[in-house]
């Protein structure tokens, strides 16, 4: 009876209802007002909780991956060490401005030995890369395939360092089988720690200077 009623509401005649029909729909009010509110009043609280699910989960991955770095750090610290060690035999390797000429003089000795001519022996202009400054050397020896491979071999194994690069063999004397070796020999050696220093130093004000204000 009481459904009927609320199916047929009009609510020009709501003042026509009898009392069990008004306690019905008071109710329904009732409910429909305490759903609407447990709606809006928990909704804040699970966007908040999903919030705080989001951010644990962001936690735990940044807590694991420190723990991984944590875990590599004497690892990395070792390879550092190493690196470090290798880079100072490296440069005890590089001749000083005083060993210089006996470099030249062993070049003129390992080509010597293996019974080459040494044409010419003419300094290029220094190149810095970085902390090492490169001396690179034009040379030109002749002599026979066999004798120029040994002297390759016989410069990698000098006291210092000595690197060769563009190399270019040609035809010297066919009928006694010469050859002809143009090649660029670099040796190095270590720059000043003050002035690497102040290079850094420039480029970096350099690079401020360029940046938009």
């Amino acid at each position: 009876m009481a459904a009927n009623t609320l199916k047929n509401l009009d609510i020009k005649t709501l003042h026509l209802l009898g009392m069990p029909a008004k306690l019905a729909l008071a109710g329904l009010l009732v409910a429909g007002v305490l759903g609407l509110g447990y709606i809006a009043l928990f909704r804040s609280q699970l966007e908040t909780l999903d919030a705080a699910n989001a951010k644990e989960i962001e936690l735990k991955e940044t807590y694991t991956k420190k723990s991984i770095e944590a875990a590599n750090l004497d690892n990395l610290k070792a390879e550092l060490d190493a690196i470090r060690s290798s880079f100072n035999v490296l440069l005890k390797q590089l001749p000083t401005d005083a060993e210089i000429p006996n470099l030249i003089q062993e070049l003129h000795q390992a080509g010597a030995t293996n019974g080459l001519r040494m044409d010419s022996v003419t300094p290029s202009a220094p190149v810095n890369d970085g902390p090492i400054q490169v001396l690179p050397y034009e040379i030109a020896i002749t002599g026979k395939y066999g004798q120029i491979s040994q002297f390759a071999r016989d410069v990698g194994t000098l006291s210092r360092i000595i690197t060769l690069e563009s190399l270019k063999i040609s035809n010297k004397d066919d009928k006694n089988n010469l050859l002809t070796l143009s090649a660029t020999a670099n040796t190095y050696k270590a720059r000043p720690a003050e002035e690497v220093a102040a290079e850094l130093e420039a480029a970096k004000a350099a690079s401020e200077a360029q940046k938009p204000q």
